[in-house]
């Protein structure tokens, strides 16, 4: 069982590095025309929050990402860096311990100046930060997460896989229903 836990943790480190790589380009992006726009002064101070930042190896990647691109982008501007203050979002049972040890690289880093750090427990699906206030949101795979079962199927007890295969044809409509209305409300939430 340590093998198989292994396999499916490398599988899911493998799997998160690919989103990161094809994420990249689009932080960057957003990055560029957030210090570029013609409309504003060059940002003293950046506000950058990974919603569902999760532990391990891949806590800090889209917010290293989002800095090093401050970093580059400054450098071709030949802008002084701005301010960074980073604020790690997850539900409250993630291991916020261990990502607290990680930030230590973070801070070592030659990148512009990351001068504070925040964990932001709770649900992105509630209110988390003042309006106005964030520069950049990140997230990998946090959006196909729900709030919570959809409430119709919980007080009629009706589960979302039956492995009865007639009951789960019969109830596939009504379960499809529920899980849409449920990610419709939440994303509106978001």
């Amino acid at each position: 069982s340590t093998l198989a836990f292994s396999i499916l943790c490398h599988q899911d480190f493998v799997h998160n590095n690919a989103l990161q790589n094809r994420m990249k380009p689009l932080i960057e992006a957003a990055i560029a025309e957030l210090c570029s726009s013609t409309n504003t002064l060059f940002p003293e101070k950046m506000l950058i929050a990974d919603l569902g930042c999760s532990s391990g190896p891949n806590a800090l990647a889209l917010v290293s990402i989002a800095v090093e691109a401050i970093h580059s982008h400054c450098l071709q501007l030949q802008q002084p860096p701005p301010e960074v203050c980073v604020l790690l979002n997850d539900l409250p049972d993630n291991d916020f311990n261990t990502v607290v040890k990680s930030l230590v690289t973070l801070h070592q880093s030659n990148e512009p100046a990351v001068v504070t750090v925040g964990i932001m427990p709770g649900s992105f699906y509630e209110r988390l930060f003042t309006s106005g206030s964030m520069h950049l949101f990140c997230s990998l795979n946090s959006l196909n997460w729900l709030s919570k079962a959809p409430e119709d199927l919980t007080k009629n007890w009706i589960p979302a896989y039956d492995v009865d295969e007639h009951a789960r044809r019969e109830r596939f409509p009504v379960v499809l229903e529920a899980y849409a209305q449920q990610f419709r409300k939440d994303f509106t939430f978001f």
